[in-house]
């Protein structure tokens, strides 16, 4: 089985993905925009704006040239519309904001654009996936036949784990570095643009400095922010006084950050159920979420938090939650999570969607 992804290769998510599938067996031709200096990765070229998109004849070219027996591309309005004019089946996946937000923000004549192109990819896809239930929803309610084409399953992985004494010198590195104070650090994951709700996360932090919380034990990561975003963010809150991690960390890094944090935040304004959430709580950390659709279906089954308002009530319930002294026993959760999210379980949805697909040709 050969199969054409194309997706934002940096993206951790899609970087896992690619791992994973190899590692798996299955032969990939992976494709994305500046990938200049991506080994094994063939670069569409710069992308400088939405017309980047439009380029559909880059897509049709790879696959005269390769041959896939699938076509998956990643984001709707993205790589989805770049993919939809070649031939061969095509797979599609969902990301969140592509679905909940593109349609329903900026100007009315934008917001008509992306209804158009989300029908006419939604239309065109032989199948869809998403890791949100309510992703695929607002996706029937833009093309109403996409019930019989989508399947909903949570698609990101675990970050490697490392042996003790390579956790211990790689946070030991990271603490160097940053001047991380705590092995029970309070985390912000998932970056600073503005899908994520900075804003959200610089009233957490100064409620929780003024209830008198380390704020050294504050950690922020920066993501794939820009520089306007991080100048935005550091006019909210004292950034030199927090942990500010101003740079991409790798998958081992996260991995012993997170095996040092308590607590992170996911609070961002649209998403399905994303790594950001997952790979913190698999490595034992509590998540605090903001009131998403998938994000309450995670809580149904899991431990952790839902933030509802930024109200000093409910911000109180947060700070509570720090400094609770008491010990958890959670190896019984981080158990059912391993179980339900792990690199196998993904690998089968993937493998179960590819077969469907090629024997349906």
């Amino acid at each position: 089985m050969k199969v054409l992804i194309v997706a934002p290769i940096h993206s951790p998510i899609v970087r896992s993905l690619i791992a994973a599938l190899k590692n798996a067996g299955i032969e990939l031709i992976v494709a994305s925009h500046d990938a200049a200096n991506e080994d094994g990765v063939i670069d569409l070229g710069p992308c400088r704006s939405m017309f980047s998109y439009l380029c559909f004849w880059k897509i049709n070219k790879l696959v005269k040239e390769h041959q896939p027996d699938i076509v998956h591309a990643h984001v709707l309005n993205h790589y989805g519309l770049m993919a939809a004019f070649q031939k061969k089946p095509l797979l599609v996946a969902l990301w969140g904001s592509d679905v909940m937000l593109s349609t329903k923000t900026g100007s009315f004549i934008k917001r008509k654009l992306f209804r158009v192109i989300n029908w006419f990819v939604l239309k065109r896809a032989d199948f869809i996936h998403t890791s949100g239930n309510h992703v695929a929803k607002e996706a029937e309610n833009q093309y109403k036949e996409v019930h019989k084409k989508i399947t909903t399953f949570y698609w990101g992985f675990p970050l490697p784990e490392l042996e003790l004494d390579l956790l211990n010198s790689t946070y030991q590195k990271l603490s160097d570095e940053f001047e991380l104070t705590s092995d029970k650090n309070i985390v912000f994951p998932r970056g600073l643009g503005s899908v994520y709700n900075p804003e959200g996360a610089a009233k957490i932090i100064n409620y929780l400095i003024t209830k008198g919380i380390l704020a050294k034990r504050l950690v922020v990561l920066r993501g794939f922010a820009n520089d306007e975003s991080v100048r935005k963010f550091a006019s909210l809150v004292d950034i030199d006084n927090i942990t500010f991690i101003n740079r991409l960390l790798s998958p081992q890094e996260l991995y012993a950050l997170y095996k040092n944090t308590y607590m992170h935040f996911s609070i961002p304004h649209s998403d399905s159920l994303g790594g950001g959430v997952i790979e913190p709580a698999l490595a034992g950390s509590l998540p605090v979420l903001s009131d998403l659709p998938s994000y309450r279906d995670f809580l149904k089954e899991n431990d952790g938090l839902l933030l509802t308002d930024y109200s000093s009530a409910g911000l109180n319930i947060i700070y509570d939650k720090v400094t609770d002294t008491s010990e958890i026993d959670n190896s019984l959760a981080l158990s059912r999570l391993k179980s339900k999210y792990s690199i196998d379980s993904v690998v089968a949805s993937f493998n179960g969607i590819y077969q469907k697909m090629c024997t349906s040709k």
